[in-house]
């Protein structure tokens, strides 16, 4: 696995961050007289970015005011966020111990987040684990993120790569699986993220329900890729 770039997404495949995006998504909607949102159905507006979170919520709740508004409400919502970012906010089993022995094997590690760096920054920092990766690239780092290839592709430029044919996407969404799709690497969909969808409906190489089958399936689908 020497040298072989393995790219992960962040929210809903490293950690879960649901309960304090959730908290500050409502502490933001309650200033303009908006019913607040279960972490559930917070979950269910991940994957997309902040803007597209903040749409969905005031969409379930009333009318979308207009873009400035919206921009304005986003803005606020992530200021707030990224002041309170880790409360509630765990990595998931099997995280460090994956990332460790991929280090060992001589992996490249890589993030690939639609979070905005305001609130990537801080959540990375303050769970300690921003250390391991060459390049963390987020959505208001490239002009055209995730579900587009072009942000795998940055992210592997950023990282030192200089292709995509050792290259692998690790993510939980119909944003993670298709950007990998669309930059024409494979890829493994943890089953325990936000998918949208079911985890068998993403299109992925494979699928893992657990950290521990990590690194095992990732050598499995290299080894399986042209």
């Amino acid at each position: 696995m020497k040298n072989h770039m393995i790219i992960f997404d962040l929210d809903g495949t490293l950690i879960d961050s649901a309960p304090d995006v959730c908290r500050a998504l409502n502490r933001t909607l309650t200033k303009i007289g908006r019913p607040d949102h279960s972490v559930a159905e917070v979950t269910s507006y991940l994957g997309f970015g902040a803007i597209t979170l903040m749409e969905k919520a005031l969409q379930t709740s009333g009318t979308i005011p207009d873009k400035k508004i919206v921009a304005e409400l986003t803005e606020q919502f992530l200021d707030d966020y990224a002041q309170y970012p880790v409360v509630e906010t765990v990595i998931f089993p099997g995280v460090l111990k994956a990332l460790d022995e991929l280090q060992k094997k001589g992996a490249r590690l890589a993030l690939c987040t639609n979070k905005p760096s305001i609130t990537a920054t801080p959540v990375l920092e303050l769970l300690k684990i921003d250390t391991y990766f060459e390049a963390i690239v987020c959505s208001d780092q490239v002009k055209n993120r995730k579900p587009h290839g072009d942000h795998i592709k940055e992210t592997i430029k950023r990282a030192g790569g200089n292709d995509t044919t050792r290259a692998i996407m690790i993510g939980d969404s119909e944003s993670d699986i298709n950007s990998a799709i669309h930059a024409g690497i494979p890829s493994v969909a943890v089953t325990f993220g936000y998918a949208h969808g079911t985890p068998q409906s993403l299109g992925a190489s494979a699928m893992i329900d657990h950290f521990d089958d990590l690194v095992g399936t990732i050598e499995t689908v290299m080894a399986n890729t042209p």
